[in-house]
């Protein structure tokens, strides 16, 4: 099995909200999605729940799309690199680790998770940087502790731009 270095990103806003009228594209802003961008093309793919491939715009990637659901996911227009799976979030690290292609030697899986399935991934101390984006002008619905999301990293770096508060985390060494 292959290693797998895992890191993830997510933009809340100013309250700790991961959503406004269900979507996070509006907390959003230019600056963060061009680090957005830059942060996927350091990575060799994807990793997303059922509920973000609903509501979030995952037509094209440009890097494997990998969706992690117990429901089947339509994603229209269909995306030619997107796979779902119906496995536990270990298991899906496992499956990643031992079959995928690319040619690596460690394999940079980036989740661009919600809450529900970041929080459990954080809980159970599979996410190795993570890259936090706070809106410090909006507010919105589906409120999250940052704090409490954040207990178990470092901060190693923030900066403001504009707007946002990006923030970059590493994992606590245990």
């Amino acid at each position: 099995m292959k290693p797998v270095i895992v890191t993830a990103n997510l933009i809340v806003g100013k309250d700790g909200s991961t959503s406004i009228s269900g979507s996070s594209t509006p907390l959003s802003t230019q600056e963060d999605r061009e680090r957005f961008q830059a942060l996927r093309l350091k990575n060799d793919l994807i990793l997303i729940g059922g509920n973000t491939a609903r509501r979030e715009p995952y037509k094209k990637t440009p890097i494997p799309l990998y969706i992690l659901t117990h429901t089947k996911v339509r994603l229209q227009p269909k995306n030619q690199l997107a796979k779902q799976f119906s496995l536990s979030i270990k298991e899906m690290i496992s499956e990643i680790g031992n079959k995928f292609e690319g040619g690596k030697e460690v394999i940079n899986l980036l989740v661009e998770a919600g809450p529900s399935l970041l929080t459990q991934m954080i809980s159970d101390s599979l996410i190795d940087q993570f890259y936090l984006t706070i809106n410090l002008e909006l507010t919105g619905d589906n409120q999250i502790s940052i704090s409490d999301l954040t207990s178990s990293f470092e901060l190693v770096e923030s900066e403001i731009v504009g707007s946002c508060e990006f923030r970059v985390y590493k994992k606590l060494a245990k």
